[in-house]
C-alpha cells in the first residue's frame, strides 16, 4: 500500500526508492518484533511463521530489485539471450512471489480453522498481481524499443530486423494475454491502454523498416555515387551528381523524420500509459482509511 502510494502520486524515481527502503526497514522490525514477542497460540507459531516467510520474502525482492521494471536502458544493451532470461526470471519471480501471497492466505484460513478464529481472508483477484503481470508486457515492449531506437542509429539492416522480429513475438504474445486479462477487472483501462501501447509499436515498425531499408539502399549507393563524382576525369555531370544528393537527402529525410514523428508521439503514449497506470492503483485499492490509521507518513 506504501509502494502504491508512491507510484499513484507519481514520485520521482528516488522518491519511490526511499519508499522501498523505509518499507523493507519496517518489515526487519516487524520480524523481529514476532519473533521476539509472538508464542503463538500453545506455541503453535504456523501462523506467525508464514507471515515472517512472506515478509523475508518481500523484502528480498525489495533489496535485490529483481522486481524493477523501469531500468529500459540497461537491458536494452544486453544481449538478446540475456533479455530474454531475464523477462522470463521477472515473469517467474512474480508468480513466485504471488504464489507464496496465496500461501499465506491458506496459513490464514488453516490456522484460524483449527482454533475457531475469525481470520478475514483475501479470496480475490489480487491488483498488485494484476498490475504486475501489466506492468511487465509495459516493461518488454520499452526493453525491446529501447534497443531498436538504438539500431536505427546505425546502417545495419539485419541487426534491425532482427529486434523488429523479437518485437512483433512479444507483441503477439503480449495481445494474448491482454485477452485473457480483459475479464478480471471491471475497470479495463491498464489493460486498453497496453493493447493501444502494443498496436502503437507494430505500426511504428511496419512504417519504420521499409524507410529505413530504403535509406540504407540509397546510402550505399549514393557512395558509389560519391565516389565516382570525384575521381579524376570523372565523365559524372555535376547535374547528375545534385540529383543524386538531392535523392538521398530526400529519403534519408524522409525516415529521419518519421521516426521524430513517431518518438513524440510514443513520448504522449507513455505518459498517458503512466497515468493510466497511477489511476488504476489509485481506483482499484480499497486501503485509504487502513493506510492512514496504520502508516507513518514521514
Amino acid at each position: 500500500m506504501e509502494y502504491s502510494t508512491s507510484i499513484i502520486d507519481a514520485s520521482p524515481d528516488d522518491r519511490i526508492q526511499n519508499t522501498l527502503e523505509r518499507i523493507y526497514l519496517k518489515l526487519e522490525d516487524i520480524n523481529v518484533n514476532l519473533m521476539s514477542n509472538d508464542r503463538g497460540i500453545n506455541n503453535d507459531t504456523t501462523l506467525r511463521d508464514a507471515f515472517i516467510k512472506l515478509n523475508t520474502k518481500t523484502i528480498t525482492l525489495l533489496k535485490n530489485k529483481s522486481l524493477k521494471l523501469n531500468d529500459y536502458n540497461a537491458q536494452s544493451g544486453l544481449d538478446y539471450s540475456e533479455i530474454f532470461k531475464n523477462f522470463s526470471y521477472k515473469e517467474y519471480e512474480i508468480s513466485k512471489y504471488y504464489s507464496e501471497i496465496l500461501g499465506y492466505e491458506n496459513a490464514k484460513k488453516e490456522f484460524g480453522l483449527k482454533y475457531k478464529i475469525n481470520i478475514r481472508n483475501f479470496n480475490k483477484i489480487n491488483v498488485f498481481e494484476y498490475n504486475a503481470y501489466q506492468n511487465l508486457i509495459f516493461y518488454k515492449l520499452n526493453v525491446l524499443d529501447d534497443k531498436l531506437v538504438q539500431l536505427l542509429k546505425y546502417r545495419k539492416e539485419d541487426d534491425v530486423v532482427e529486434c523488429i522480429n523479437f518485437m512483433t513475438n512479444v507483441s503477439q504474445e503480449s495481445l494474448i494475454k491482454t485477452d485473457l486479462f480483459k475479464d478480471d477487472f471491471t475497470d479495463t483501462s491498464l489493460n486498453d491502454a497496453n493493447i493501444e501501447l502494443i498496436n502503437f509499436m507494430l505500426l511504428q515498425n511496419e512504417k519504420l523498416l521499409p524507410l529505413y531499408q530504403k535509406y540504407v539502399t540509397v546510402y550505399d549507393d549514393f557512395q558509389k555515387t560519391k565516389a565516382t563524382f570525384m575521381e579524376p576525369n570523372t565523365v559524372m555531370k555535376i547535374e547528375d551528381y545534385n540529383a543524386e544528393v538531392r535523392r538521398y537527402n530526400e529519403i534519408k529525410n524522409n525516415f529521419f523524420n518519421a521516426l521524430y514523428e513517431i518518438q513524440i508521439k510514443k513520448k504522449e503514449l507513455l505518459n498517458r500509459w503512466y497515468f493510466t497506470n497511477s489511476q488504476f492503483l489509485k481506483n482499484n485499492i480499497e486501503f485509504e482509511n487502513l493506510y492512514e490509521k496504520f502508516t507513518n507518513l514521514d
